[in-house]
This record gives C-alpha cells, structure tokens and sequence, in this order.
C-alpha cells in the first residue's frame, strides 16, 4: 500500500474515533439525571427532565387540557410523530422539530417516536418510556433500547393477569409497568400509591423483574407545616434568580480584583448545595436518584466555571431547575418527622435544612451585588 494512502487511511480513522467519541460522550451527558413520569386525570401523562423539559401525552386525540400551560409541548397518543423536544442553553424556549431536522446534539433532549398506532416511546436521558394501548405489538419498537417504563393506557390494575395483557408485558420486559387505569377514582385498587410520580433514571438499572406501579390521578400533598418551609425556601431562590438572570455572560464571570468570588460561582455553590443535599436524601430512600454533587470548588484559585458560555438567565433557569427538582420528588418525605434527622442527610433535621437553604440563598445573593458597584464590574 502506497505510504500517502496508508496515512490518508489512518488519518480518516483517527478522526472517525474522535467523532465518534464526542458524539457518544455528548450523547449520554444527561444519563442519570432522574425523571419523572407522572399520571394525571382523564388519560394524560407527562414525562418530566430534570433540564426542565415538560412533554405531556393526551390518550385520546383532544390533548389540550388544563395542564397545556404547564408543559413545553402537549401531544396526542394517536398523532403520528418522529420529533425532538428540546432547548440548548440560553435559549429562552423550548423548540419542537422534526427528528430530520435537527443538526445540533442536545444531550438532554427527548426524542418522540409514534410505534405503530396509538403507541409510543420517548427517549431521554438514557431512560425509554413506552405509552402503549393493550393491541401493542412488540415488532413495532424502532429500537433496540431495552423499555424502561411501560405505560398501559387503556388497561385496569385488574386485567395485568390475564393472559393477553401478559404476553404484551412480557414482550417489552419492561423495569416498570404502570397500568393508567389504576390511577381513575373508580378504582378498586387497594394499594395505590398516595402520588402521581415515578422517579426513574439510567443511573439504576439493575433491576431484572418487572415492577408494578399503581400510580394516583394527583400529586403528594405536604403537611401545613412542610408546605410553608417549602415556600419559602423557593420564594428565596426566585427573588436569587431575579438578580442572576439580568447579568450577562461577562458579568457571570467577573473576577473581581479583591479575589473573591464571581457571581457564577456564588449561582453555582447555591444550586449545587441544595441540589446535593436533598439528592442525597432522596437517593437513601429511592436509589433512582442518585447523589448529585455539581458543587464548585470552594477557594476562588481552585474553581473553574462549570458553564463559562452560559449567560445569567441560564444560571437562574438552573436555580429553577433545582427548586423543580426538590418538590418534583418531595413525595419521598412523605410520613418523615421535619424536626428529626433524615435519611441520608447530615442535617440535624428536614426542618434545619430547609430554614438554611432559605438562609443561604439571601447570604450569596446578597453577596454578589455587592460586586455590583466595584468599579471594574463589566458594563451591560
């Protein structure tokens, strides 16, 4: 083989690796954050990202129901679909494309794909959800992705036995099966769950057996007291993210001459310490979710921007997404004693924790106004 031709050859398949690997490594950089798949009344679902994402499938043809306002898009089960839900960040809305139209990788996308009639699968964030009416067949999966959750739209708790409905659930072999029908209020059903909400992630697919979900039409209802502790703590991380969401990227990432911190590392530490703390007593009792340490390193000298590129609405979007999380999966507090030490925390207390991220959020946002009225703070 001619020498230019041997290097032309190797050239190509050194480059092919590499694309190849940054396609991969960008493909699964959402794998492990957990979503929820979440029942609501009158045969609606809705897949929820942790990126904020909110997809929400009617199965009937009339999906505009009065959750329409809370999700980035609301589709029909019976539309034929092959589409991508997605928004990069500084973007400020989600966008819904043709899957054959997209040119940029969104890690944290969902890709919607009808499979047959009256069924189909989202992807997103390495986890697949399947929405299927009882006459699936499992030849009409596009994939080779192994089901994550399956969805039954028009089968009761009751019927999961017969012999029908279980070669349609062992054809997909799903890690959870989630009858709809168990969630209506004439259920008979007995050990319903008191929620609306499946946290499930790629991070925890250990699971061999399928597992039988009876989701409830509504979500988990705090206690009084809990519900006030919660309110506030959001109601201070929304008046952080006022502040953040006026700054532009230069602005984020001012390094002030004094050598304290930038503003994105103070949006940073806030999120990541609310983030890490409630994951962590969340993954004690559902290992779905796991631990999620996106905090920065503390010395100024030592950190690095997480995101340099993203402007200070994305990091007030991250806040939210934050905040989102907490109460997205707060049903897992469900019969915990506030004032008492909770399940994979260090807090003394679910009480302590919250008061303190209230706390928290005032000191670090406080803090970086103050940067404001240096006089080498970047102009808008």
């Amino acid at each position: 083989m001619p020498l230019n031709i041997h290097r032309f050859l190797i050239r190509g398949l050194l480059l092919s690796t590499l694309v190849g690997w940054l396609l991969s490594s960008v493909s699964i950089a959402a794998d492990g954050e957990p979503l929820a798949v979440r029942t609501w009344p009158n045969g609606v679902v809705s897949i929820e990202n942790h990126w904020g994402l909110k997809l929400f499938v009617s199965t009937h043809a009339n999906h505009q129901t009065t959750m329409t306002r809370e999700a980035s898009k609301s589709i029909s089960l019976i539309d034929p679909l092959d589409h991508v839900l997605s928004r990069l960040p500084n973007q400020p809305k989600p966008v819904w494309r043709k899957a054959s139209e997209i040119q940029t990788i969104d890690p944290n996308a969902m890709t919607i794909q009808s499979v047959g009639s009256n069924s189909l699968r989202v992807n997103v964030d390495g986890v697949v959800v399947l929405i299927a009416s009882n006459d699936f067949k499992a030849a009409n999966v596009l994939s080779a992705d192994s089901v994550d959750v399956m969805i039954l739209t028009n089968v009761h708790a009751e019927q999961l036995t017969s012999e029908p409905i279980a070669k349609i659930v062992r054809s997909a072999n799903p890690r959870y099966l989630i009858p709809l029908n168990a969630s209506s209020p004439d259920s008979t059903v007995s050990n319903r769950t008191r929620h609306n909400t499946l946290a499930v992630s790629a991070a925890d697919k250990g699971q061999q057996e399928t597992q039988t979900v009876l989701l409830g039409p509504s979500p988990w209802e705090m206690s009084n007291e809990l519900a006030a502790l919660f309110t506030e703590m959001e109601q201070s991380c929304s008046q952080s993210q006022k502040v953040f969401a006026e700054l532009s990227t230069s602005q984020m990432n001012f390094k002030p001459s004094n050598q304290t911190h930038t503003p994105r590392w103070n949006a940073e530490h806030m999120m990541g310490r609310q983030l890490q703390f409630f994951s962590q007593i969340y993954h004690a009792i559902d290992s779905n979710i796991p631990v999620m340490n996106l905090n920065p390193q503390q010395m100024p000298l030592d950190y690095r921007f997480a995101h340099p590129d993203w402007d200070g609405a994305e990091e007030a979007r991250q806040m939210q997404r934050v905040s989102d999380f907490c109460r997205r999966f707060a049903y897992l507090l469900d019969g915990m004693d506030i004032d008492k030490k909770a399940p994979g925390s260090r807090w003394p207390s679910l009480r302590a924790l919250l008061v303190q991220m209230q706390k928290h959020y005032q000191e670090h946002t406080a803090n970086t106004v103050k940067k404001f009225e240096l006089p080498d703070f970047p102009k808008p």
